[in-house]
């Protein structure tokens, strides 16, 4: 029995939260310090502990450092009035509820074995829920009887932000978040990936060293938390890198983007 841990980034791979981070931060800075934020630092692949002490520097505040936990429980409390944005402004990628139905089919006590993945060779479910043939090799298909999945999630947002984001969209129902890592826990992405290996060995009584760990996301950062923990690394080409700077980025994988829901699951679950 093969068990994989699968850590989703969230923001623009599997959610476009249309800004809604950039709005409480301007909540949090004007609740803080009574003027307007000039202008947040750039988010893309970062945790929250790192974008708020470099939006506080580039704002001039002093000692940003002194005011950063602070600012991270401002923010979680925004939860309400990020939970009205995100139902207003957010929107799950194409692709994205698939990708996580599909792979649900391999959660831990969840099906019985020997059940066929979708993909390519077995039945299954294609992004609009319709039966569809599933990924293996010469015809092997993945099934239930030897690979097991914890799905959970590897994002900067903290963790409320993230709960919000997910939950606007439908999107939380097959993570298990209480073994997700967030961006109120470090500063360094490569940190959370040891503080969920951590958290699903303590649940799940088995280790995931190694490439038995997978990160999704769309940033060449994502790439590096990946490559630093030994972990492998599939990148979506839905932010803002293009597909050719994620392959340089050193990723294992890199799709378009997670409409072919076959090509999801052959890329996360590798070869049979």
């Amino acid at each position: 029995m093969r068990w994989l841990l699968v850590l989703w980034d969230i923001d623009f791979t599997l959610v476009n939260a249309g800004g809604v981070g950039t709005r409480l931060y301007r909540m949090v800075f004007r609740d803080m310090f009574g003027t307007e934020l000039p202008s947040a630092a750039d988010m893309a692949g970062r945790t929250d502990r790192a974008i708020v002490l470099d939006t506080l520097a580039r704002a001039g505040i002093p000692e940003p450092r002194k005011h950063l936990d602070q600012f991270l429980a401002k923010l979680a409390a925004l939860a309400p009035t990020g939970r009205e944005l995100a139902v207003q402004h957010s929107r799950a990628l194409p692709g994205a509820a698939a990708a996580l139905d599909a792979l649900a089919a391999f959660a831990p006590g969840r099906d019985a074995p020997g059940r066929d993945a979708p993909g390519r060779d077995a039945p299954g479910r294609d992004g609009a829920g319709r039966r569809g043939p599933a990924p293996g090799r010469d015809g092997a298909g993945f099934t239930t009887a030897n690979v097991r999945v914890v799905q959970s999630v590897l994002t900067g947002n903290v963790r409320r932000m993230a709960e919000i984001k997910l939950s606007a969209v439908g999107l939380d129902a097959d993570l298990d978040l209480e073994t997700g890592a967030y961006g109120d826990s470090h500063e360094i992405r490569s940190e959370l990936v040891h503080l969920a290996r951590g958290k699903a060995a303590r649940k799940y009584g088995r280790g995931f060293a190694g490439t038995a760990t997978v990160l999704v996301g769309d940033t060449p950062l994502d790439v590096a938390a990946a490559r630093a923990t030994g972990a492998r690394a599939v990148a979506v080409a839905t932010g803002g890198t293009s597909a050719d700077k994620l392959a340089e980025s050193g990723a294992d994988v890199v799709l378009p983007d997670l409409t072919d829901t076959a090509a999801v699951l052959f890329a996360i679950l590798g070869v049979p």
